[in-house]
This record gives structure tokens, sequence and C-alpha cells, in this order.
């Protein structure tokens, strides 16, 4: 008996079998691990990536607006320059008829050569006629058409507040992400919260969307006005006679860009008229002799839009202005030493048309005026931007901003639900392993080193306390955060003003610290705050 003992006790087999079982169940536990983390690790990643696609595609949606803006903005100067052209037409053909015209209705009767001036004559009357007769159709129509344009804006800015209102687009969630949802601060009666002027992230980024625009919410501010946030009633009083006055500067600011910009577009023919002598815009003519009478004509022109104050001629506000002017001078005695001394003015011929909100008119001979010829609504209202560079590097340089919060539910909440990816719940469960020997359940005491046990179950994401089950509940155990950005760049340029006028506007995913949303990101990413607290003592030692 001994002796068998003492043989067993030298003898060595098995040894292996105890150590590989070990092994095994070390290995085992790894894999397991390994794929459970796997798994975390990937719907991480499928989350993230649903989150940027998302904050990408709204910040693709907001910089399509704006350049939307900008392309209509676009095509009204060149309707208004269009309309600024036609007026200068009616101004030159009042010129041609009143005066090769005038001199054609004499010369006709001069025998032999009376047919080719009787001819031109004519001539010149059916093209005064064809240009009225275009400009009458023409103004109008393209006034209708820009104020289709501004309807047109007003929609498209609509529609995408709608979007940002409506966050998480299912189409884009469901490519990437099927399971991702809307975090809790965009989701939980979100549209409800933005209706009711409540903060969230969704009310933050239609906020931002908006600041951009010259007539929406400061970009500090806590709320906008939730029936008029594109300011559309203020920029419609640029159709209204009795509030568009150049004196308020709401309106002023409309009225004065649009005019510059279409006056700064005008081709050369349509600003200062072409040297073609006799029948062109711009000529002059001079007959002058040292020491002897002397005689130079002048032609001039000039077209504009120009923006009138309330007070003038009972508020006729804006005029498509177009001018030929003609000035006679004279001199008894030309003296080549100082050639602009000694003239005297004898006749001064104004060819004028303009159309406005009182039926525009025609001028000829001094003052006097011919009323109705052609009806001009004014500038319409369109989308303009207010960069504000108050404090730019915080405020992003006035660039819009989108979060877009994401939650995925990691824990099962009960029989029936949705199954979750792998992971080790079994090692917490049922035959008291890792539990109190007492009670049977987790050592609440044993929060210290409870992170270190082998349980990779989500029911334990985030760590432990309050904020940490708030985070579990509102989350589902994993959340993502990404950040969308609308910029204005020129290629090779960062110093051009961001507008509406130029369509540069580009999408960027952006850093996730941004100026307007810190209250809302400290409600979802827990211990926020206290980081931010951390690194700034840090900073400070």
């Amino acid at each position: 008996m001994f002796s068998l003992l003492r043989r067993l006790r030298r003898d060595e087999r098995g040894q292996a079998l105890v150590i590989g079982a070990v092994a095994m169940l070390v290995l085992a536990v790894t894999v397991m691990a390994s794929v459970s983390i796997g798994h975390g690790v990937y719907e991480k990643i499928k989350l993230q990536d649903a989150a940027d696609a998302q904050a990408y595609s709204l910040a693709v949606k907001e910089a399509r607006a704006y350049n939307f803006l900008a392309y209509t903005n676009r095509a009204m100067v060149v309707h208004y320059s269009a309309m600024l052209t036609f007026m200068s037409y009616v101004s030159h053909a009042l010129y041609l008829d009143m005066t090769i015209g005038k001199i054609a209705s004499v010369a006709q009767y001069i025998p032999g050569i009376g047919a080719v001036f009787a001819a031109v004559r004519q001539v010149i009357k059916a093209w005064k006629a064809a240009v009225e007769g275009v400009a009458r159709v023409l103004i109008p129509l393209l006034s209708l058409l820009n104020l289709a344009l501004w309807l047109a804006q007003e929609a498209m800015m609509l529609g995408t507040l709608k979007d940002l209102m409506l966050t998480a687009s299912a189409d884009t969630l469901r490519g990437t992400d099927p399971r991702a949802k809307p975090g809790a601060s965009m989701s939980k009666g979100a549209p409800l919260d933005v209706l009711r002027g409540k903060p969230s992230l969704n009310a933050a980024n239609m906020k931002n969307f908006l600041h951009v625009i010259d007539d929406g919410p400061s970009s500090r501010a806590e709320s906008f006005d939730l029936l008029d946030p594109t300011g559309l009633t203020k920029r419609a009083h640029l159709l209204n006679k009795n509030k568009n006055k150049l004196s308020d500067p709401d309106m002023a600011k409309y009225r004065l860009l649009m005019g510059n910009l279409v006056n700064g577009a005008r081709r050369e023919w349509t600003a200062v008229g072409k040297n073609l002598l006799l029948i062109g815009r711009k000529w002059s003519l001079g007959i002058t002799v040292p020491y002897l009478p002397g005689i130079k004509i002048n032609k001039v022109a000039d077209s504009q839009v120009k923006s009138f104050d309330e007070d003038f001629e009972d508020n006729r506000r804006d005029q498509l202005y177009a001018s030929d002017d003609i000035r006679i001078q004279f001199t008894l005695s030309y003296n080549p030493l100082f050639p602009n001394k000694g003239w005297k003015d004898i006749l001064n011929v104004n060819f004028r048309a303009a159309a406005d909100n009182q039926g525009g008119f025609h001028q000829t001979y001094g003052n006097r005026k011919t009323n109705d010829h052609h009806q001009w609504m004014g500038l319409t209202p369109f989308f303009t931007a207010d960069t504000s560079f108050v404090d730019p590097w915080h405020n992003h340089f006035s660039y819009p901003c989108n979060v877009t919060v994401l939650s995925k539910d990691m824990i099962p909440q009960g029989a029936g639900s949705p199954k979750q990816p792998f992971h080790l719940e079994n090692l917490r469960g049922g035959d008291g392993f890792m539990t109190d020997s007492r009670s049977g359940k987790l050592d609440d005491a044993s929060t210290n080193v409870r992170g270190g046990f082998l349980d990779i179950t989500w029911a334990l994401a985030g760590g432990n306390g309050k904020r940490a089950e708030n985070f579990r509940e509102q989350t589902g155990g994993m959340m993502a955060l990404s950040v969308g950005r609308a910029i204005y760049h020129r290629p090779g340029d960062w110093q051009e003003e961001p507008n509406f006028f130029n369509p540069l506007w580009t999408a960027r995913l952006a850093p996730a610290k941004t100026h307007w949303e810190e209250q809302a990101l400290r409600n979802v990413i827990p211990g926020l705050h206290t980081a931010q607290s951390d690194f700034a003592d840090a900073l400070n030692y």
C-alpha cells in the first residue's frame, strides 16, 4: 500500500493534462473576450460611421442650400442687368428719334435723297416702338421671375430646416447602421421640443443654420422666432410701398447691396456707352480753329439702378434709370493754350427713360416728364449673409455647425428583445461565479475592482454611478457623436468673406468641440465638464 503511494507520488504522468486544462480555460476566456471586444469595436465603428454620415449629410444639405441662394441671387443680378440694358435701349431710341429722326423728317423733302431720309426716319420709329414694346413686357416678366426665385429661396431654406428638425434620416442610418437611432437629446420629442423652443441639439442645429442669414437669429441667441425663422416677413417689406424706406437700415441694406451689384455688373455700352459718331451713346465732335470761334458737341450716357429716399417724389423708391444727353458749347475765340476756357453752354438736351413703381417716365428738353411708360415694382427680396466676425476664432467665422448624436441598444431588455452581440454574460450568472457568497449577487462593495472582472456585458457600460446608469438608460450602452460644418472657401484663398453670391460653400466634418452646444454635450457625454476642468488645471499647473 505504501509502496503504491510512493510510486504514485513519484509518477509524473498526467501533469500536462492539468496544465493543459488551466491553459485551455485561460485560452477560452481570452478567445471569448477577444470576440466580445471585437464585436463591441465593430459595432462602435458602425455607429460612428453612421454619425459621421449623418453629420456630413446635414452639412451637405446646408452647403447646398447656401449655394442655391448664391445661384439664384446671381440670376437676379443678371435679370436686373437685362432690365437696365433694355432701359438703355429705350433712352437711346428716344435720343435717335428726337435728333436724327427729326432731322430726317425735314430732310425727307429734299429732292433726290429725300427717300433715304424717309426710310431712316421709319427705321428709327420702328426701332423705338420695338424696344418700347419689348421693355414693357420684359421688365414685368423678369420682375416676376425674380420674385419666383426669392420664393424658391424661402422654400429651400424651410425644406432644409425641416431636415435639420427631423434630424435622423432613416435612409442615411439604414445604409450605414440599421440599429442606430437618434440620441436622447435629439430624438426624445425633438420636433416638439423645437416647436416649443426648448433647448435641444435639433434646435441648436436649426439656429446655427439660420444665424448666417442677415435676418436670422444671433449665434448667441437662446432661441429664434419660430413663426418666422428665416426672416421672411422682414424681407417682404421690400414689396410694401409704405414700409420699403431707405431710412430703414433693414431695407437700405437690401436695396443698396443689390443696386451696387447690378451697377457693377453693367457692360460698357449699358453703363456709359461706346464711341460711335452720331448714332452711338457716347461720342464727341469739335470744330475749332485757333483764335477763331469754335463749337463742340459732347454726347454722354448713363444707366444705373438708383435707390431714392422715401421723401423723393412720393416714395418713387428704386428706378431703372438710363440717359442719353447732348451738350453743345460755343466759344468766340478758341485758345489752344487753354483749350477748356471760354466755352459757354448754348444747349443741353436730356433724353432719359426710367422704370419705377409709379409708371416710370420719359424726359426730354429740360425737366418735362411724360409718365406711365414702364411700371417696375423695384428690387425684390433676396437672401444675404451676415458674417459678423465677432470673436471669429471662437465662433468659427460664422460657419454653421450641426451635431449628430446616435445611440445603439446593446443591453437585452428582457424576453423577446433583439439578440445582442456576443458577450460573456454567463460569467456573472447563475451559480455564484463572481458573486457575493452571502447574497448571491454582485458585491456592490467591490465597485473599485468591478471593472477588472472578466464580465464584458453591456450592463456595466460607462462605469458605475448614477451618471453611468443614466447614460445606459438613454443610450442602451453605446453612443457616437459627430459634427458637420458648411464652410465657405475659394480654392487658394481663405480671406474672402462668406456670402450668398458665390457658390463656394462645401461640407466638412469638424471637431466635436464648438462654442454653442457645450451644455448639450455635457448632457450626453458623462464627465465632459470634469475632463475639461482637469485639462485646464493641468495646463495651469
